[in-house]
């Protein structure tokens, strides 16, 4: 049963939140797993980034730690995406109050190259 930790990794696109409730199920279902080793295991299975940057920094003591300290994370995380999304729906309301398509900044009519 504790090869079934092992296994689990966080995808390239999957968030966080949805990576933590994964590993947190599986490692519910394994009897007897000390903390430690499951703090181990989380950190090896998470992909790189800003939360595994932390804990290499300052590791967690226990595993409430490590939940608080994702929980700040994943909020983080859910911050930056939503105001993408955000930033994303205003261009794209901008572009049809406009009534114009895209331009790239150094992008100019010429008109015709031959007469």
């Amino acid at each position: 049963m504790f090869i079934a930790l092992v296994n689990i990794r966080q995808e390239k696109e999957k968030r966080l939140r949805a990576f933590m409730e994964r590993f947190g199920k599986v490692a519910l279902s394994i009897h007897n797993l000390r903390s430690k080793v499951t703090m181990h295991h989380m950190v090896t299975t998470l992909r790189p980034g800003p939360f595994v940057d932390s804990l290499c920094k300052r590791p967690a003591t226990n595993l409430d730690e490590l939940r608080q300290r994702s929980t700040k994370f994943m909020q983080l995380e859910e911050l930056r995406s939503l105001k993408s999304q955000i930033r994303m729906e205003e261009g794209v309301d901008r572009r049809e109050k406009e009534g114009t398509r895209w331009k790239k900044p150094n992008e100019t009519y010429r008109g015709p190259r031959f007469t």
